[in-house]
């Protein structure tokens, strides 16, 4: 122990060699430390396949928001597709591509033999002529009603919702879209679409055929009819989001994700850096988040530069 009154010692060395102590103890990043750095990388992989999946959802979404009239297409609403017994459906044809804009070139033709289940429907609402029905007829058209009211009513509900980000708007920035939109669209999906599917399929149930829905409340089938619509519905909505457009017209939705690499990109280094904070040294996580900003800055400046020049 270092006795500070002993006049030989010179209080200068005394607080050098503490000093000194206090150098040694600081942590050295440690780029050596192998088990660290694989995970990191594991956790790079995962949050590389997360940011494709949103590149991918986001793309869909904004595909569909840049329909226009053909949206009709995709989500038929008027009624003629919902009575007809065999119909002709009419098809989008391949956009014109203009850098990062798409414009519809028109539409084809497409008849698809039988419309179920709409097919099954009887617009009679003659009770008395209902019960001559036989009874497979009578659940056919009421199940094929129920059908229509929850995919017609959600179909006009989403378009709607579509409604809301247009192109070329604050709301319909691509890189919004990407970030927020899209990835809340989807997680609401499951609780949005499944409440509105479940009370429209209700609501049509007892307007399609009060007496048939009431005694299969009873035995049970009413209830498993309702259930099994909202499940397709949010089902269908889901595949709607994420594969629904890309199967359409992968040419275009890779372009719009083409588009909007800069944003992926930027994301992505987001990611990386709560990676590298999560898995890797201190120091070492802060040198790639000063790296990063710095990248983000570089970037907006350019893009900036390039909207004022």
């Amino acid at each position: 122990m270092v006795d500070t009154n002993d006049p030989e010692i010179d209080e200068n060395d005394y607080e050098d060699e503490y000093e000194d102590e206090d150098e040694k103890e600081k942590p050295k990043p440690n780029w050596n430390d192998w088990t660290s750095w694989v995970n990191f990388i594991k956790a790079l992989i995962f949050y590389f396949i997360v940011t494709i999946f949103l590149g991918v959802l986001g793309s869909n979404f904004i595909y569909l928001t840049t329909r226009g009239s053909d949206l009709d297409i995709i989500f038929p609403t008027y009624d003629k597709f919902y009575t007809a017994k065999k119909i002709g459906v009419p098809k989008s044809s391949p956009a014109n591509i203009d850098g990062c804009n798409e414009v519809s070139s028109g539409t084809g033709n497409i008849i698809f033999d039988d419309n179920f289940p709409y097919n099954m429907i009887d617009e009679t609402t003659d009770v008395k002529q209902m019960k001559t029905w036989p009874l497979g007829k009578r659940f056919g058209s009421w199940f094929g009603k129920i059908s229509r009211g929850v995919f017609k009513n959600n179909r006009a509900y989403f378009k709607s919702y579509l409604d809301n980000f247009p192109p070329n708007t604050l709301l319909g920035n691509h890189t919004f879209i990407i970030y927020v939109v899209a990835p809340f669209t989807l997680l609401m999906s499951f609780f949005a679409a499944g409440l509105s599917g479940f009370c429209t399929a209700i609501g049509t149930a007892f307007s399609a055929d009060t007496k048939l829905t009431v005694y299969g409340g009873f035995l049970l089938f009413s209830w498993a009819v309702i259930f099994l619509m909202t499940a397709i519905l949010v089902l269908r909505f889901v595949a709607t989001l994420v594969f629904l457009p890309m199967s359409q017209n992968w040419k275009e939705v890779s372009n719009i994700m083409a588009c909007n690499v800069t944003a992926l990109v930027v994301l992505f280094g987001f990611f990386a850096c709560g990676c590298a904070y999560d898995t890797l040294d201190s120091d070492i996580a802060s040198i790639m988040g000063i790296i990063y900003l710095a990248l983000v800055a570089i970037t907006l400046f350019k893009k900036k530069s390039k909207e004022i020049f």
